[in-house]
């Protein structure tokens, strides 16, 4: 299939099912919006996943440096995006 742009709603419910929580933003108003793994997780990243709220569709590059942040596959990722698609 390859990965494709994926609607902004979705990509944040994904990310929501594999652990990651909302991180507080710098503002009310914040374009940008972070997402990492509760403080005292194993798993926790060195650098969040940082989600850009203005666009309608995650673009692909962001989905390719995001995955691997999290060190998940892309086939992993295929897989577990179809439910909120």
């Amino acid at each position: 299939m390859g990965i494709k742009q994926i609607p902004l709603k979705p990509f944040i419910k994904w990310l929501e099912s594999i652990g990651l929580e909302l991180q507080k933003s710098q503002s009310h108003n914040s374009s940008h919006v972070s997402y990492n793994y509760p403080k005292g997780d194993p798993m926790r990243l060195n650098r969040p996943i940082t989600v850009r709220l203005k666009y309608k569709d995650i673009p692909m590059l962001h989905i390719h440096t995001n995955l691997q942040t999290l060190g998940i596959s892309k086939a992993d990722f295929e897989v577990g995006i179809k439910q909120f698609l």
